[in-house]
């Protein structure tokens, strides 16, 4: 609702200075559609966390394009509001999906950094002076969260005994 409220306010002060009242008519369908396709990108391609923040990216970047193709380029007044809507939500979804696969990429190659250094570790002290006695325990890689929970994820059946 707040999204279509901030469209419909923008679209109305962008095109009332050439229209008239007529832009009304324009800016009040566009503010309804835009507001909720705004607001199920938002909530579907972003964590709760982030939605303020996505949002607002995006609706920058439609105000951004929309002043850009009207204003400045003379666009017809329908043309520049459906071009801006595809171009700011585009960028807006390629930048989230650039964004997330960057600190994927991040966490992968922090992952091999780090089960490499705990390979190259030096030995335990007693097996660097010939001690083998091999009833210490030795530890173990630490488990990464995110494999923890993929292998979870795809046994769910074999976790429950059978007959239990």
């Amino acid at each position: 609702m707040i999204s279509m409220l901030a469209y419909f306010c923008f679209l109305e002060q962008l095109l009332v200075s050439k229209l008239g009242s007529a832009a009304l008519a324009i800016a009040l369908p566009f503010a309804c559609i835009l507001g909720l396709l705004a607001s199920i990108t938002s909530s579907t391609m972003v964590d709760k966390r982030y939605i303020w923040v996505y949002s607002s990216v995006q609706f920058a970047l439609v105000l951004l394009f929309a002043h850009v193709f009207y204003s400045v380029l003379h666009v017809e007044p329908v043309l520049a509001v459906l071009l801006s809507s595809f171009a700011g939500f585009g960028i807006a979804m390629s930048g989230n999906s650039l964004l997330l696969e960057y600190l994927r990429w991040k966490e992968r190659v922090h992952g091999w950094r780090n089960r490499s250094r705990n390979t190259q570790t030096a030995q335990p002290p007693d097996q660097a002076r010939g001690n083998t006695n091999n009833n210490q325990a030795v530890p173990s890689e630490p488990i990464n969260e995110q494999h923890e929970h993929d292998i979870e994820s795809l046994t769910p059946a074999q976790s429950t005994m059978p007959g239990a």
